[in-house]
């Protein structure tokens, strides 16, 4: 089993990066859906990822943008379009996203942007936003990031919700 952890919109703040570590246990790569997608590295390192298996999209925070706005990759046989979501329109729903990742054959699309959790299958395509390790939007929303775990096309994936 391929374990994939998934953050996104870390605004360069890494108080929950430790926990992060604790909480989701072995992670094999790291996606990073952007705002702030140089803190990659860092958390790769301080969650034990191999900077190799380590993928980043800029968001609309990202200035300049030194990285692509979107990456499609294929880990055990499952296609993920990674994004941060601001090109999408995430904030008003996923249907642009959703039309991209089946235009792009991705059976999960990750997302950033909102800072609010979102885990959801429609038409076939998972959609998954982490949330923010950092700046939470919604009050009931302590900082989060998620977790794919894939096998042979298999798909199946959670939130951790971190320090509680």
């Amino acid at each position: 089993m391929l374990r994939v952890g998934v953050v996104s919109d870390s605004h360069r703040r890494f108080g929950m990066v430790a926990s992060m570590r604790a909480q989701c246990g072995r992670l094999d790569w790291l996606l990073h859906a952007g705002d702030h997608l140089t803190d990659a590295p860092r958390i790769a390192e301080a969650v034990g990822v191999e900077p190799d298996r380590v993928r980043a999209v800029a968001g609309n925070c990202d200035f300049p943008e030194t990285e692509p706005a979107e990456v499609l990759l294929e880990l055990a046989g499952v296609r993920i379009l990674l994004v941060h979501g601001h090109q999408h329109g995430v904030k008003t729903g996923p249907q642009r996203l959703l039309y991209r990742a089946q235009e792009v054959g991705a059976r999960v699309a990750v997302f950033g942007h909102s800072h609010i959790p979102f885990l959801e299958d429609v038409g076939g395509v998972l959609l998954l936003n982490p949330g923010s390790l950092s700046m939470p939007r919604r009050p009931q929303d302590p900082p989060s990031c998620a977790v794919l775990e894939l096998v042979d096309g298999a798909v199946r994936a959670y939130h951790v919700f971190l320090g509680v």
